[in-house]
């Protein structure tokens, strides 16, 4: 996993909350971005305190992507091409 820099699309369905993004990807060729959610309103000390469980819940977002199929990337990279 490597944090993606730039990334500035506010995605989180949460108002007020940021969204940190994250990339995995496969020997294939696909990349999955991954995320985890920050209230903006928490102080570093808040931030490192739950961080064990930030890092724990990327970590089950990159091993679920990893654990799926080349195949299975593919049609997450090509979706309905892959029916023409």
């Amino acid at each position: 996993m490597a944090p993606i820099k730039g990334f500035g699309i506010d995605l989180s369905a949460n108002p007020g909350f940021r969204k940190v993004f994250f990339s995995a990807r496969c020997q294939c060729g696909t990349a999955a971005v991954l995320s985890v959610e920050v209230a903006e309103d928490k102080t570093m000390d808040q931030v490192e305190e739950v961080l064990p469980s930030l890092v724990e819940r990327l970590t089950g977002q990159a091993q679920t992507f990893y654990s799926m199929s080349c195949e299975s990337h593919e049609r997450m990279r090509l979706g309905p091409a892959l029916r023409r």
